[in-house]
């Protein structure tokens, strides 16, 4: 009897619709299941992948300019590194005699479409095709989907849409990231990459937009009037304001409680000072609705903004309450709402939270009153390939993140069907010689509503409400106070904040607003944005790993130079969300048939070609011209303009026997990204206000303010912290891998607030023992914080890659790869350096025009050594 062999995204996806389906046998310790009509096995995500350049032709393992744009005329797979096995076990159930036809029962979206057509087509299988497509995991929806098969050629221009998606990405970022490592690298960063992409680039575009207002925010002295009035029957607190104020841009530092005249301030102190006013006041309700159900961004900004957590550590433990504890559903999924057939299925998860004793008074109150808000809970509309992130209702022991992020969504779930909170909001205005006051206390929570649900902090409310203007009335005009006393109080303007997780990942998910052409925004915004719900956390990491920012999100040199250089050159296309707006409304074109895959390639071949154009043809003194001077040279008095790694004068780059002058600013100045207005204050004030974003060896940010002394350049910390430091060491439960130490015994590496360390030195040394024998590795080495992934590498493959931004005790920076020895002991293996000779002999990336940019263009000319006299100082 001839079977059909399903093919699942994921292992518990196969499990689900064998129990579903029934009849069907574990084999080969579940590599498969099997029934009288049908084999089910599963992918495990992606697991295949395209070739690599040097993978195509060798010749290709050279980053050389003039191989470039490598665009392939077909694009070849290989299994994923630790996916070999699964692929051969599908592979060989493809080729089974008694399978006839194949059913792709991988999610239902592009992406699912794209994991199962990589899988055909590389096994190149011609057996018939069918789609089981199904928006939720209950049972009867399982056995109604496979009653309903569709046609897989119904599928053919989703298919063509993903595969295009894939192969542009590849395209793009392969050529960029080439073409921009070979012109940007410079000779301190070999083994580094300028990583570009469609994603990552301007998602980095837009933290480094936000980074320069923060550098170049020049802080101006304000002032605010406050005063004390005296009512009735209390007293109470009010602040100026212009009621005529006209709200400026985002974060123009005017406001309508900021007064910018010294004068004018003091001259409202003594206008009102004693005087009579009159005041009145409108309280009202605000209603605050209950929450929508978490799909995986909003998850990740509220456990940010409630734990401190990073995405990537909101999805860890999504990932483990979903794969390891089973007590969530699938946690990559852009959906807030549920099937409209899952009522019965959230009848049964309230039951089982209900015999909780954290969760027993919430789903009693509902059980009682009825579930609210079922309408926007329950939408197939709203249903994508997966539906929101809810409890499974099984029942387990948790700890740590696990348990703070379990708790977390299991209270919004609940949340989501209570009535809205009700707060009593007061406003009241006074007018004291002409002058308005403003009084806005906290708001007074009336109705708790969904907020039942979530902890708070206990608050005596009567300690924070504020007495009627006129007793038992909610509004009230006209009432006679006193000005009791008037302070006033001066600050300074503060930049912008930084970008966080939250605001980022908000920014990604609602990219369309920046994209001023409304049918790009709305192509945009139908695909989610820059990125995905699954993805964007690992585009967040990836940035962090390419040293474009830094653990809390704050762009490096490196990043803020590679934005820079990227709008210069004109190759804006890259920075923008626009470039994956375009892309995505002609996907939905080759989707709908409107547009063939061979012509949305050559779109996509052309933009790479351009992008490589752009970073081939460049010339730095063209890109940096002597225009807009940022003031006169302190030693020479000749014009300073910017250059691409430094700021020097007219002079700064002579060479061939003729003496050029040696002051420098350099833009990566102790960690700290020198902005064009920074300098130009230093050159004309010789002194700055106190700066912030230096950073130390260990990567601890502080303040410090420059001076001019002649032409050295003085830093003098302050000895104040600069915000967005690093997040604390975060410890992580699961063991890095096995000891390399000990083989003979079960011992697992491990992570500790100070090192990686074996399980056996461990309990050692926390008996007392100093050197314990086995595998310990430091978490700071050379003032380097070592980062998780690469100590894995040290202990399952003996080595590193090549690493950057160790420091040496003469305080250089250096780059190296380490190796395991034997007996858990490492050492660093330095990159080789090759000769003049070599280099000129080895092509384009052998020799980038990193010296060229050290130079800034100026035919190679190499920048001036610093004498003793240039050299920075610290205080």
């Amino acid at each position: 009897m001839a079977k059909a062999l399903i093919i699942t995204e994921k292992p518990s996806v196969s499990k689900d619709i064998s129990e579903a389906l029934g009849g069907f046998v574990s084999k080969n310790n579940g590599a498969y299941y099997e029934s009288d009509r049908y084999v089910c096995t599963y992918a495990v995500g992606h697991i295949l992948g395209l070739l690599e350049p040097e993978e195509i032709d060798p010749a290709f393992k050279r980053w050389k300019l003039a191989d470039l744009p490598i665009i392939p005329e077909t694009f070849k797979m290989k299994p994923l590194e630790g996916q070999e096995e699964r692929i051969k076990v599908i592979l060989k159930l493809m080729e089974r005699a008694d399978v006839d036809t194949l059913i792709n029962a991988c999610d239902a979206a592009r992406e699912g479409e794209l994991i199962f057509r990589e899988i055909v087509k590389f096994a190149g299988s011609k057996k018939t095709v069918k789609r089981l497509w199904m928006q939720s995991m209950t049972k009867q929806a399982i056995v109604d989907g496979f009653s309903k098969l569709k046609e897989g050629k119904l599928y053919e221009g989703l298919a063509a849409a993903a595969e295009c998606r894939a192969y542009s990405d590849w395209l793009i970022g392969m050529n960029s990231t080439r073409a921009l490592t070979v012109r940007l690298k410079s000779k301190s960063q070999r083994g580094s990459s300028w990583s570009a992409g469609r994603v990552q680039t301007p998602t980095l575009a837009l933290l480094v937009e936000r980074e320069l207002k923060v550098l170049e925010h020049q802080p101006q002295p304000y002032f605010k009037v406050h005063a004390k009035f005296k009512a009735a029957n209390h007293e109470y607190e009010g602040t100026w304001f212009d009621p005529n104020f006209k709200k400026a841009g985002e974060f123009s530092e005017f406001r309508e409680d900021r007064i910018f005249s010294k004068d004018l301030a003091d001259k409202i102190v003594s206008d009102i000072d004693g005087k009579s006013g009159k005041a009145s006041e409108s309280r009202k309700p605000k209603t605050r609705s209950a929450p929508l159900l978490f799909d995986l961004t909003s998850a990740q900004k509220e456990a940010n903004r409630r734990f401190g957590w990073s995405a990537k550590r909101t999805l860890a433990a999504a990932q483990r309450c979903y794969e390891r504890h089973k007590v969530l559903t699938y946690p990559r999924t852009s959906s807030r709402v549920l099937p409209e057939d899952y009522r019965p299925e959230v009848d049964r998860i309230m039951g089982s939270l209900g015999d909780s004793a954290t969760f027993a008074p919430h789903t009693a109150y509902l059980k009682k009153h009825g579930r609210l808000n079922e309408k926007k809970i329950f939408d197939n509309s709203g249903v994508s390939d997966h539906f929101a992130i809810i409890p499974t209702g099984v029942v387990a022991e948790l700890e740590g993140d696990d348990a703070r992020f379990f708790d977390l969504v299991a209270r919004t779930f609940l949340a989501a069907f209570f009535p809205p909170a009700i707060f009593e909001e007061v406003e009241r205005e006074t007018i004291v010689a002409g002058h308005s006051f403003r009084t806005r206390p906290p708001a007074i929570l009336k109705e708790p509503g969904y907020l039942a649900v979530f902890e708070r902090d206990k608050k005596d409310e009567a300690d924070i409400k504020m007495p009627a203007l006129v007793e038992g009335q909610d509004q009230a005009s006209g009432v006679t106070i006193t000005t009791n006393k008037v302070d006033l109080e001066t600050a300074d303007t503060k930049p912008p904040p930084r970008i966080g997780e939250a605001g980022l990942l908000s920014m990604m998910e609602n990219a369309g607003r920046q994209v001023e052409d409304e049918e790009l925004a709305s192509a945009l915004q139908k695909a989610e944005g820059l990125g995905t719900a699954a993805t964007r956390a690992d585009i967040i990491e990836n940035l962090k790993h390419k040293e474009y920012v830094d653990s809390a999100l704050r762009p490096t040199a490196k990043g803020i130079r590679l934005i820079d250089i990227l709008h210069r050159i004109h190759a804006e296309r890259l920075t923008s969300a626009e470039l994956t707006a375009r892309l995505e409304l002609h996907l939905n074109e080759v989707e709908k048939g409107k547009r063939t895959s061979e012509s949305f390639m050559s779109e996509v071949a052309d933009i790479a070609r351009a992008v490589v154009e752009a970073a081939r043809t460049f010339d730095y003194e063209k890109i940096y011209p002597d225009d807009d001077s940022l003031g006169n040279c302190p030693r020479c008095q000749r014009q300073v303009f910017e250059r691409a790694w430094f700021y020097g004068c007219t002079e700064s780059t002579k060479r061939e026997g003729t003496k050029a002058c040696e002051f420098l600013i350099w833009k990566d100045f102790y960690g700290r990204y020198m902005d064009r207005g920074t300098v130009r204050l230093l050159l004309s004030k010789k002194e700055t206000h106190e700066l912030d974003g230096f950073r130390d060896p260990n990567g601890q940010m502080y303040k410090a303010i420059l001076k001019l002394d002649g032409s050295t350049l003085i830093k003098r910390n302050t000895g104040s912290v600069a915000e967005g430091n690093a997040e604390p060491v975060t410890i992580n439960a699961e063991p890095l891998g096995k000891c390399p130490v000990h083989h003979d015994v079960p011992c697992q590496v491990v992570e500790t607030q100070n090192d990686f360390i074996c399980e056996s030195a461990k309990k050692l040394r926390d008996a007392g023992e100093p050197r314990p024998p086995g595998f310990s590795f430091p978490r700071v080495l050379c003032k380097r914080q070592m980062k998780r992934e690469e100590v894995v590498a040290l202990i399952t493959t003996k080595a590193t890659p090549v690493l950057q931004r160790f420091i040496s005790k003469r305080g250089r920076p250096f780059a190296a790869k380490l190796t395991l020895q034997d007996g858990g002991r490492f050492a660093f293996e330095f990159p080789e350096r090759k000769s003049a000779k070599a280099k000129g002999e080895e092509g384009d990336a052998a020799a980038p025009a990193g010296d060229d940019a050290a130079a800034d263009g100026a035919k190679a000319a190499k920048a001036p050594r610093r004498k003793k006299t240039g050299e920075p100082v610290t205080t």
